[in-house]
């Protein structure tokens, strides 16, 4: 295993120790967001009975060079849980989200390692309104 590996294993510990704990998650790129979707609905796809799962290094990899790593993969852990309650389906085009989704799921404010679901949900029909408001 190389340190950067190691590295990546280590912070990702300690910033999931401090989750549990309560912490504030920062808010992170949405594109980062989509990406992981995207790869989450292609190895479901691909290996049978997987539902996407994606290891540390190949979310570490699949993210923009600045991205905080465990926030994004937090994010969208709580992201592709509501995805496969069916809650997203008026967002939802085949397996692909309207970029609303991914903008809300980076920035609602997230103490801890759990995203309410109904408030996610609230805030997204927000956006959705507000965006069609603007165009």
């Amino acid at each position: 295993m190389s340190d950067n590996q190691v590295d990546l294993i280590h912070s990702f510990q300690a910033f999931i120790r401090a989750a549990e704990q309560g912490a504030t998650i920062p808010t992170v790129d949405e594109n980062d967001l989509k990406v992981l979707h995207e790869l989450a609905v292609d190895r479901a796809k691909r290996y049978c009975g997987k539902d996407g799962v994606i290891s540390i290094e190949l979310t570490a990899r699949a993210c923009s060079p600045t991205a905080n790593v465990p926030a994004v993969w937090l994010r969208h852990t709580q992201l592709r849980s509501i995805f496969r309650e069916g809650r997203l389906a008026e967002w939802q085009r085949g397996t692909m989200l309207d970029q609303t989704v991914f903008r809300v799921a980076a920035t609602l404010p997230m103490q801890g390692t759990k995203l309410d679901h109904d408030v996610f949900i609230q805030n997204l029909r927000a956006a959705t309104s507000t965006s069609a408001i603007n165009h």
